[in-house]
């Protein structure tokens, strides 16, 4: 087995925005980075087009349900979204080359977990929380350009025009798959840089990079003992969800 810790969210590269999180009760909101901001030329195909718009209300909702006044981002508001992990249709794209290289390698069964850096909207130890929010265990990898117009609409990497074909599309697990309804945090800032706190590493059996090294990768890390992570997951208790949010 193959358990791969992937980066994906808006941040300060990609969409200069971190996403809110509770750090009291680990409640977050997912949003995904801007469509295009690589890749410019690639236009959404007709009626498939993911907007930040329809993120905005359950930004509003979050921010009751947490009893904070947010403002959404003036400068998202118009534009479109790069809705990838998709957790209602539980695919996730990539490129087989470069960052997205090793998402190649995986087979069914293997797995990856996602995570991002949040925003807290009240203080806490660290200026932002780095945490999981979600996994998908694979069902099957393909090439994008081999999946059917039928299916076009379920991933960000087929929703889009001008697609190179070196994209990849994951197909999670529906049974095991899903979003977090509550993120795990999992980082910490220690000797210059985000990285995961020793005594999660210690728990996880390390990850294939440096100190847990986790703010900024060119090449995602593996676990060095995936099934042992796994364990410290199912004791986690989180609850995984097939949506986007609510």
């Amino acid at each position: 087995m193959k358990g791969l810790l992937l980066r994906v969210g808006i941040d300060q590269t990609f969409g200069h925005y971190n996403a809110p999180i509770n750090p009291l009760t680990n409640d977050y909101l997912y949003m995904p980075i801007p469509q295009g901001q690589e890749s410019p030329e690639q236009t959404f195909r007709h009626g498939m087009q993911t907007t930040y718009a329809q993120i905005e209300p359950h930004f509003k909702d979050f921010s009751v349900r947490n009893s904070v006044n947010l403002s959404f981002p003036e400068d998202l508001k118009s534009i479109g979204c790069h809705l990838d992990p998709d957790f209602k249709n539980l695919t996730y794209g990539d490129q087989a080359t470069g960052r997205g290289c090793r998402v190649g390698d995986l087979a069914e069964g293997d797995f990856i977990a996602f995570f991002a850096s949040f925003r807290p909207i009240t203080p806490c130890d660290h200026a932002l929380v780095y945490a999981l929010y979600g996994i998908f265990f694979i069902d099957k990898i393909k090439r994008a350009e081999d999946i059917s117009s039928d299916q076009w609409h379920i991933n960000a990497h087929t929703r889009i025009n001008n697609m190179n074909d070196d994209h990849l599309v994951v197909f999670a697990d529906k049974f095991r798959s899903g979003r977090f309804r509550h993120a795990i945090p999992i980082g910490e800032h220690r000797n210059g840089a985000y990285r995961v706190t020793n005594q999660i590493l210690d728990a996880w059996g390390n990850i294939g990079v440096k100190d847990g090294f986790i703010q900024r990768s060119v090449c995602p890390p593996w676990f060095i003992k995936p099934e042992q992570f796994l364990k410290w997951l199912e004791f986690q208790q989180v609850e995984r969800i097939e949506n986007n949010w609510g």
